[in-house]
């Protein structure tokens, strides 16, 4: 499980750059010389070289005709000015308007699938009937330069091989989110609908904050197929045009793998079609009478080849959800801290679907919190607390890792990062590695706080969606995508931009 957690940074950028590059051959006239520019005394949107744009569907060339002709990604960013209200949802009457429970979870995450089921059928089974701008679906602005162009779909995490069960070669996730028509006012809150809002944002509460009953969905897919990865047998598969990510293992051993356009066609710096299978889906809603304490309920569908079922979509099972960080449960024994944890039953805001495949429940977090096989819960190789994990420590969960979504307003006018703390619970951030003992195995082990401790808590809270994890920042109500991804595009943007002014004005006092 060797670069799994620093991959969720790593492969994220390396997959900018290299879309960076191959953007540099776009040929789409819509973007040569017309992308956004910002000077400190106009706001001239006409004039621009800047290679980051908000409102770019992909920084890469569309596939040639003769490799793909159908449909291709639209990015809708066209926000609701008002939040979409839900009345009497599925979900709801299964709690009767009450907590979400272990014993009512099943119910409540089925009925959230059947909420989103008929549109994300239409997206991967009848795509090219799929029109973005009628869909009541949205996409966050700003990651032109990570998405492919056909499905949009972006880099999420490398896992080498042995990461998961029966996994014997590396495989790259590409995620995608959405947002109903209820969060997708959200969006419009921070970023607005036009470019001179895009380049000036409200990121502030509650202009954060999510309405009651919003709905945020991302897919998972993998690139091994079920001939060389035997969970993804018979698994939902899209295709996508994208550079080969360096940890893509099908790509990487196109001798080795058994799968069709497995990405071996192309290389770093130049895309090709590359299958991709369904694996994981998340739902995540606002429900504030389910979850009290933190205001949103965490759900995960995983793939399952075995489960009864007319297609693959019905074989996306509920492997479990998590509405709280339950912080008075304090676990560190070996069962919760060594992968795979066991889970506990003592944690009344969790609930795991033991009925899931082995693999779906390899990645647990810490004491069996939920986190599902794309996410980044387990860390292998660890330090802890002064002590080495080679091995790994199951880590945050997904609701863990969504609280540290806030936002440094520091960070624009100086060299602070952006999120003030890590994903994950590490000591640093920017997180740090450090070597084993005795300078044996690998040299980029994480260093975590020691599991239990007060620093380690701060990833296992409950708190309310505006409420940051660190003074003096602002809550992003669970919204990593935000604060993960658009933000920090954003920033790039800014600081690009600087510099071209700095560099024309250098360029015209010379002429001068």
């Amino acid at each position: 499980m060797k670069k799994q957690i620093l991959g969720l940074v790593s492969l994220a950028l390396a997959a900018s750059s290299a879309t960076a590059v191959a953007g540099s051959q776009q040929d789409n006239e819509n973007l040569v010389g017309k992308v956004p520019f910002l000077t400190s005394t106009a706001q001239d949107f006409s004039d621009s070289n800047s290679p980051i744009h908000p409102f770019t569907n992909s920084a890469l060339p569309n596939p040639p005709a003769d490799v793909y002709n159908g449909n291709l990604f639209q990015l809708r960013h066209d926000y609701p000015s008002e939040a979409a209200v839900k009345q009497s949802p599925d979900w709801k009457k299964v709690t009767n308007n009450g907590p979400i429970t272990q014993q009512n979870a099943m119910a409540y995450v089925e009925a959230l699938k059947s909420y989103v089921s008929k549109d994300m059928r239409k997206l991967i089974y009848d795509y090219d009937n799929w029109n973005a701008s009628e869909e009541p679906w949205w996409e966050s602005i700003w990651l032109g330069t990570e998405r492919e162009p056909i499905h949009g779909f972006y880099v999420g995490s490398g896992f080498p091989a042995g990461t998961l069960t029966h996994q014997k070669l590396d495989l790259t996730t590409y995620v995608l989110t959405l947002y109903d028509n209820t969060a997708a006012a959200t969006l419009g809150n921070i970023w607005g609908t036009t470019l001179e809002e895009a380049y000036k944002p409200n990121i502030t509460n509650p202009g954060a904050q999510y309405a009651e009953g919003s709905v945020i969905v991302k897919f998972a897919f993998v690139t091994p197929c079920g001939a060389d990865w035997s969970p993804m047998e018979g698994a939902a598969m899209l295709p996508i045009y994208a550079p080969l990510n360096t940890s893509n293992g099908s790509g990487n051993n196109p001798d080795k793998s058994q799968c069709p356009n497995n990405g071996s066609a192309g290389d770093v710096n130049n895309p090709s079609l590359t299958n991709i299978y369904l694996m994981q889906f998340d739902i995540i809603v606002k429900d504030s009478q389910a979850a009290p304490e933190t205001g949103w309920v965490f759900s995960t569908l995983i793939y399952d080849k075995d489960a009864p079922g007319k297609d693959a979509w019905d074989k996306m099972v509920p492997l479990g959800a998590t509405w709280g960080g339950n912080p008075d449960v304090i676990n560190t024994s070996s069962s919760a801290i060594t992968p795979p944890a066991t889970v506990n039953p003592k944690l009344t805001e969790n609930w795991i679907n033991l009925d899931t495949p082995e693999y779906a429940r390899s990645t647990l977090g810490w004491d069996g919190r939920l986190s599902g096989p794309n996410d980044g819960a387990v860390v292998t190789p660890a330090w802890a607390g002064g002590h080495y994990y080679p091995v790994g420590i199951s880590s945050a969960g997904c609701l863990g890792c969504h609280s540290s979504a806030q936002y440094n307003p520091k960070s624009l006018t100086t060299n602070q990062p952006n999120m003030t703390s890590f994903l994950l619970p590490s000591t640093t951030q920017p997180p740090q590695a450090s070597a084993p003992p005795l300078s044996s195995g690998p040299s980029d082990a994480l260093v975590l706080n020691k599991p239990g401790s007060k620093g380690w808590m701060k990833w296992f809270q409950s708190r309310a969606g505006d409420v940051p994890m660190d003074s003096n920042q602002v809550a992003l109500d669970y919204d990593m995508v935000t604060a993960f991804k658009a933000i920090p595009m954003w920033q790039a943007a800014l600081k690009a931009m600087k510099q071209d002014g700095a560099e024309e004005a250098s360029v015209k006092r010379q002429a001068d």
